[in-house]
């Protein structure tokens, strides 16, 4: 009889990795609501990239990710999620964040994880 096998911590290249699909499918799930222009990067996310070596330089520029306008802290299933829009006329800017905010909760829920603070930033109306 053979015992299972139980898996030790996860390595720091798998939380990274963990937390870059997490990210991802946030901001899949922000840029789907309708009014959404893009995503716009934070300085931090911007530097993390650089300091984890993922940034991808394409003719001499910086690949971007709309990844990128997602800010998250996660405490065990508990994830904080900030992200900076850019929207278009065609919406009220408040309901877009409303909606906005409402994906990114459901798509916490989608991978069994618990929204903590998840705030959404219109930082301009795009005409």
């Amino acid at each position: 009889m053979s015992t299972p096998e139980v898996p030790g911590p996860a390595t720091a290249a798998e939380l990274r990795a963990a937390t870059d699909e997490l990210r991802d499918g946030l901001a899949g799930a922000a840029e789907a609501i309708s009014g959404v222009v893009r995503l716009e990067p934070t300085l931090r996310n911007a530097l993390r990239r650089l300091h984890v070596g993922s940034t991808v330089l394409l003719n001499g520029k910086g690949a971007r990710s709309a990844a990128d306008g997602i800010e998250l802290h996660r405490r065990a299933d508990v994830v904080d999620v900030h992200v900076d829009v850019v929207t278009d006329p065609t919406r009220s800017a408040a309901a877009i964040a409303r909606d906005v905010r409402r994906a990114l909760v459901d798509e916490l829920a989608t991978r069994r994880l618990r929204a903590g603070s998840v705030t959404v930033a219109v930082l301009s109306v795009e005409r």
